[in-house]
Order: structure tokens, then sequence, then C-alpha cells
């Protein structure tokens, strides 16, 4: 079985994509994801993620990167573990006021 993780390429403001599987198996590909993403100080897109183990969650909620669009497995997985609240997304800046 071969992790789908493309990478984008390495801007500041292009996220880098998760792969579908963050099981066990993929606990090392995240790393070096989070590495380039810290290096690049990039947000991680969590977009396409279908399942998140602990293992992975515990390097994702390690790094403080930012997710981008977390899918709502990715949102699960972190509030059954009781970390909800250290889902980190992207600062986006508006100048709008909220209602």
């Amino acid at each position: 079985m071969t992790a789908d993780a493309e990478t984008a390429p390495a801007h500041a403001t292009t996220p880098l994509i998760l792969p579908e599987r963050l099981d066990s198996a993929a606990a090392g590909a995240l790393k070096s994801l989070v590495e380039q993403a810290a290096a690049t100080e990039s947000a991680l897109d969590a977009s396409g993620v279908a399942y998140v183990g602990g293992l992975c969650l515990q390097i994702l909620l390690a790094s403080g990167r930012p997710l981008a669009a977390p899918s709502e497995k990715v949102r699960e997985a972190f509030a059954l573990f009781g970390v909800g609240e250290f889902l980190s997304e992207p600062s986006t800046s508006s100048s709008e006021p909220s209602a």
C-alpha cells in the first residue's frame, strides 16, 4: 500500500497536502511533512484526510502547524481524543467585523 501524499510547492502560503489515511504506517511520512511545513512556514492541508490515528494525531498536535480546511474526520478525531480546542486553522485577514 503506497501513501498518496502529494506535496505542493514549498511556499509559505501553499499548504502541504496530508495523506488520506494517517495511521501508524503513515507516521514517518507525516513527521517529514510536518518538518517540511515548519521549515517553509506552511500550513497542512487536511481536507482529504479520512482517518486519523492516535500516533499521527500526537504528531500533528506536537507540530503546532495550522491545519487548512480540516476534514470532518479530522475534527471528529480531535474531539474524540479530547483535544478539539487545539485544532488550529490558518488565520485569515478580514477587515469586516463579525456579526
